[in-house]
């Protein structure tokens, strides 16, 4: 038996499922080590180093915490205090960053999220904060290290106590992939039947983006008729719950738009896929497949 199989199975053996549920869950709590570590462990030698500051520095970015979904700029505050007492740790720019993230800055966002991440990579141990990370990349148009980053998070599902949100973190990965990533279609098939178990009213979303996976990988015709979900289906089922609007690569939008056009509406879907051409970022690697629909589109609408 491989040497790793003997250390997982005495590490199984070791520790019952709760435990090891519970340190997993720890590992991903956003309260840095230094505030959770005993004044007798390695951690407690921070907290001795840093004397009466410590539980000032812990208290501060518990309140920053506290306040992200509520009050973002109470929580950059927190974090530029936090900063003061502690320098510009990791921990405290992932709260800078999240902070930015949800007053719509998401280059100073990302800015903050890339350097947390080359200082101490688990200060994304915290699945939430790796999605805004994500969020980020994908907002300012990194997409090798947005699609690198929604691989990461897939993978970690399971610690995410909002199943809706995990619906969120499949259909945005499977956007992602389709996008950007060649022969990319059986990637983003996998994330889409992940985030159908967790729909919560996301399913005209997870149709949408089913039926944009068959089209462009040659699989459907362009139009699936009534099974399909209409474009307002899709903003009522962002707004039947509390998570976040979802993020789609540019011009993604403009195709799921294309692929849900009636299929008598060639003028309409040559509108769809033009403006595909127009919103997405060069290296999406659906281009010129857009252009060619388009033109097809534009051969079938009705002459004037």
């Amino acid at each position: 038996m491989p040497l790793f199989w003997i250390s997982l199975a005495v590490l199984l053996q070791a520790h019952s499922p709760d435990e090891i549920r519970l340190g997993t869950a720890a590992q991903a709590s956003p309260r840095p080590r230094e505030c959770r570590g005993g004044v007798g462990s390695a951690d407690g030698l921070w907290l001795r180093a840093h004397g009466g500051d410590v539980q000032r520095y812990c208290d501060v970015l518990a309140r920053g915490y506290a306040r992200l979904e509520s009050d973002p700029g109470e929580a950059r505050a927190a974090a530029v205090t936090a900063a003061q007492i502690a320098g510009d740790v990791a921990v405290v720019r992932v709260l800078a960053g999240r902070a930015a993230l949800r007053s719509n800055q998401s280059a100073e966002a990302l800015d903050q999220f890339v350097h947390a991440e080359a200082e101490d990579p688990a200060a994304f141990a915290d699945p939430r904060a790796l999605h805004d990370y994500a969020r980020a990349a994908a907002l300012q148009g990194k997409s090798a290290l947005a699609v690198r980053l929604y691989r990461s998070l897939a993978s970690r599902s399971a610690l995410f106590d909002d199943t809706r949100e995990v619906a969120f973190v499949e259909l945005e990965a499977a956007a992602e992939v389709l996008a950007y990533v060649p022969d990319g279609s059986e990637e983003a098939l996998g994330y889409l039947a992940q985030a159908r178990q967790h729909s919560l009213g996301l399913s005209p979303w997870i149709k949408a983006l089913t039926q944009l996976v068959a089209v462009r990988a040659g699989h459907a015709s362009a139009h699936a008729g009534s099974a399909l979900p209409r474009l307002a289906t899709l903003a009522a089922a962002l707004t039947a719950g509390p998570a976040p609007g979802l993020i789609l690569p540019p011009g993604e939008l403009d195709a799921l738009a294309a692929v849900l056009t009636d299929p008598r509406d060639s003028a309409g879907a040559r509108a769809h896929w033009e403006a595909f051409t127009s919103h997405a970022s060069a290296d999406n690697i659906w281009l010129a497949d857009a252009r060619k629909r388009a033109t097809l589109a534009a051969n079938k609408a009705p002459k004037p």
